[in-house]
């Protein structure tokens, strides 16, 4: 059984009732959500041995997630819980069931160095919105050297949050990573495939509706998505990376088949970690 620890944001989703922006909706569904947490939901459902480490608040919200957590069978004894907000996240559909984002962060920023040490696991992977506070990135950082597992990495780039450096961090990111989960912006973002090439042995592009593409050392292979109509997108990438990584252990051609496979069963239904699907769903 592939064992896999997740560092980052565990969180609320607001997600509005109908279509349109943030400022049309009066009304909104709690899901739990946050990236990193949603692809060890991903890799659980699939059958890996998963943990992550975050932060929520001393609320209810908080208590909310917790038990989302021990419920998707996650381990939680790297996720504290804080005198501190538990972050939301509002989100809305525009009419291509893309997600439109505000984010009110709290807890989820403070990741402390004893929450990631002794890690012991085959891959670790890591997302984004710890990087904009420099404390939480030079923890993870630390966390990170030396370490014999498998790092990958999902830079789920948000302008909202970019700062010079909040820039620097990612790109530092990318000396530890061994595997890049990037859509096509994020990839433009680092410089380009070249480029990213010259850091990062595997590197795979997310592509929406069209499927995702593996590059690494010995080639390419694209991997097309089946059609489904889109409910909601949120999710879909973290669907394609937790099933990825799952099933990265079958060979890489089977882990990024299963990993498109899984991408679309995901958008069929409004919510990120909720449409989640399960090994049985794959089949």
């Amino acid at each position: 059984m592939v064992k896999i620890t997740c560092i980052g944001e565990l969180l609320v989703d607001k997600i509005a009732e109908e279509k349109g922006s943030l400022k049309e909706n009066d009304r909104y569904v709690k899901r739990p959500g946050g990236a990193p947490a949603n692809v060890a939901v991903a890799a659980s459902r699939m059958g890996a041995e998963t943990e992550l480490a975050a932060s929520v608040g001393k609320d209810e919200f908080g208590e909310f997630l917790m038990e989302k957590m021990a419920e998707e069978n996650i381990k939680t004894h790297r996720i504290e819980k804080r005198k501190l907000n538990t972050t939301l996240a509002f989100a809305a559909l525009d009419e291509n069931a893309s997600p439109h984002f505000s984010f009110y962060r709290g807890a989820d920023e403070k990741i402390e160095k004893e929450q990631v040490q002794n890690i012991n696991s085959d891959v670790i992977h890591v997302g984004s919105l710890p990087f904009s506070r420099e404390t939480t990135a030079e923890n993870i950082f630390s966390a990170l050297q030396g370490q014999d597992a498998r790092v990958s990495f999902d830079p789920n780039i948000r302008p909202e949050l970019m700062d010079e450096d909040y820039r620097e961090r990612l790109e530092k990111m990318l000396g530890f990573t061994d595997v890049l989960f990037a859509a096509e912006d994020e990839i433009e973002f680092f410089g380009g495939t070249e480029k990213l090439r010259e850091k990062v042995e595997e590197i795979l592009v997310t592509r929406g509706s069209e499927g995702a593409e593996m590059i690494h050392q010995n080639g390419r292979k694209f991997q097309k998505a089946p059609e489904v109509e889109a409910v909601d997108t949120t999710g879909a990438g973290d669907a394609f990376t937790g099933t990825y990584l799952a099933m990265r252990d079958k060979g890489r051609e089977r882990a990024l088949e299963k990993g498109v496979k899984a991408a679309s069963h995901s958008i069929r239904k409004k919510g990120a970690m909720s449409a989640l699907p399960t090994r049985e769903d794959l089949n």
